[in-house]
């Protein structure tokens, strides 16, 4: 399955949570949780990172709707322990360096730049770096995980900053 498999998939979870189809949100979820797991069986990072954005990108769509009916919370339960299955599987995986993160040219160079004079949201970071939302959603995952950002949700945004070992 490719990424854009992955994009639309995802958005056909959402789109039947939002329109309360339910077996097919269900068989969807199905169809993405089975990737997942071939996606750790096959050792195919690329696509588990591809998974981890869209998983968060559905889920995040779905959390931010106003529906909080038994039904549309199971579907966020369901993203969620998938989610819960692509971080795992991708949490052996070992980070970048810091040098190779801060490397000048690199999204992730560009995002840590822009996070040295305070925290900002996903949105002000893509103004910011000048760099389009999924490039700046790819680095932001990344810098987590080497420990070089930390990021934490303030109403409707994610608020990033970088941490004390990010000098």
């Amino acid at each position: 399955m490719s990424g854009e498999a992955h994009r639309a998939l995802a958005d056909d979870i959402r789109n039947a949570v939002e329109a309360g189809r339910w077996d097919e949100a269900d068989a969807d979820l199905d169809t993405l949780a089975e990737e997942a797991a071939l996606c750790l069986v096959q050792d195919r990072t690329a696509d588990l990172a591809t998974l981890a954005r869209e998983v968060a990108r559905c889920h995040t769509a779905l959390a931010l709707r106003e529906d909080r009916s038994p039904e549309a919370m199971h579907r966020l339960g369901q993203l969620r322990a998938i989610a819960a299955l692509v971080a795992a599987g991708r949490a052996n995986r070992p980070a970048r360096s810091e040098a190779a993160l801060a490397r000048a040219g690199t999204p992730t160079a560009a995002v840590l730049r822009a996070l040295a004079d305070g925290a900002k949201s996903g949105p002000a970071l893509v103004e910011a770096t000048g760099l389009s939302h999924d490039a700046v959603a790819r680095a932001l995952p990344e810098l987590r995980a080497a420990g070089l950002v930390r990021s934490w949700p303030a109403g409707r945004l994610v608020m990033n900053e970088r941490t004390g070992d990010a000098g």
